[in-house]
């Protein structure tokens, strides 16, 4: 499922630094909570692929989480803008993995390393 456009959008790419806003009005967050919404763990991985993988010009799918720890919730309305920071990314043929962190100014909201696979890679069998 495809986030990009529809649940956040990129504001600014600094590379390293990718400051992302986040749709409140996203059916997402109608279910996940009514009148209270939060970012699910699942789609914030999955907006990580996806801002990453714009960054490195390729389709990428989570292969393995080596750590990931939620600090605090993400509220597309207490949180409306929110950085991604990749303190490290590396690439291989096969995918990439990276660490980082995710906040809201001052406060920690997300601690990752997550591994990603190629898509395209992997479906011609390369990997």
């Amino acid at each position: 499922m495809k986030l990009q456009n529809e649940m956040f959008t990129i504001e600014e790419d600094k590379g390293q630094e990718v400051k992302i806003r986040l749709n409140p009005d996203h059916e997402i967050y109608r279910a996940h909570f009514p009148g209270n919404p939060i970012t699910p763990g699942v789609c914030i991985v999955q907006i990580i692929s996806e801002v990453l993988g714009e960054q490195q010009h390729r389709q990428l799918a989570l292969d393995s989480i080596v750590n990931l720890k939620f600090v605090s919730t993400i509220s597309p309305v207490e949180d409306p803008e929110v950085d991604i920071t990749f303190t490290s990314v590396e690439t291989t043929d096969e995918g990439c993995k990276t660490k980082g962190v995710i906040m809201a100014g001052e406060q920690l909201k997300t601690k990752f390393s997550i591994v990603f696979f190629d898509k395209q890679s992997r479906e011609a069998g390369r990997i």
